[in-house]
């Protein structure tokens, strides 16, 4: 039950806008994609050698056909040009998860359009509806610990976050963890970074990785 929270939470996000998903909408933007800039995006996300020591293995996205969370509007980026795209590899590694993916516009206004469009709404509550929406008939009861934004050290010039703690308890057992989720703009790109981490006996994510990690995607923003 935890890998599937987890996946719907992933794939919530990623039809909320963050010009990642793979199924092509009304509202994303056009594509006139080039070479130079399908690498620049590629080399923003995360890559398996930045993660680190340990058992993380691929996971494919599948977030075709899959709507925002209830109360979650999935912005309109219809107008603007996507000139690179980096669809996510995503990681796995005991229960605990590290999705990521960038994308470059035709111009820096564009990328700003585009982050202040998906910014707008609020991560964290966001991420509380899709727990809900998730777990919905599992019999599962979800208890939010805490919720709120992440606080980075100018990271990049346009951030946003939310983090939420929870605790889900079921007929077996009850877990602990935690959802982050960061997205960053900088000149032509802009780039989203989520990290779920579940507590012992699965694997957690160190505090200290996901740090590294998001101030890593946002130093790649630069060209």
């Amino acid at each position: 039950m935890t890998r599937r929270i987890l996946a719907f939470l992933l794939l919530a996000f990623l039809a909320a806008g963050t010009a990642t998903a793979a199924a092509r909408k009304p509202t994303d933007p056009q594509k006139h994609l080039n070479k130079a800039d399908q690498a620049w995006a590629a080399a923003i996300r995360i890559h398996h050698d930045d993660l680190g020591p340990g058992d993380w293995r691929l996971e494919s996205s599948q977030s075709n056909g899959v709507a925002a969370p209830q109360g979650c509007k999935e912005p309109d980026l219809s107008d603007l040009v996507e000139t690179g795209e980096a669809e996510n590899p995503d990681f796995s590694r005991r229960g605990s998860f590290v999705g990521s993916g960038a994308a470059v516009f035709v111009s820096a206004k564009q990328a700003t359009s585009a982050f202040q469009r998906v910014a707008g709404q609020s991560f964290d509550r966001c991420m509380i509806s899709a727990f809900k929406q998730g777990l919905a008939g599992s019999g599962a009861r979800l208890r939010i610990v805490s919720s709120g934004p992440i606080a980075l050290t100018s990271p990049a010039p346009h951030y946003v976050s939310g983090r939420v703690r929870f605790s889900v308890a079921g007929p077996a057992a009850t877990v602990t963890g935690r959802m982050s989720f960061y997205f960053f703009a900088r000149g032509r790109a802009i780039a989203m970074l989520l990290v779920a981490s579940i507590a012992k006996p699965m694997q957690p994510i160190p505090a200290s990785l996901e740090h590294r990690l998001a101030v890593l995607v946002a130093s790649r923003l630069h060209q």
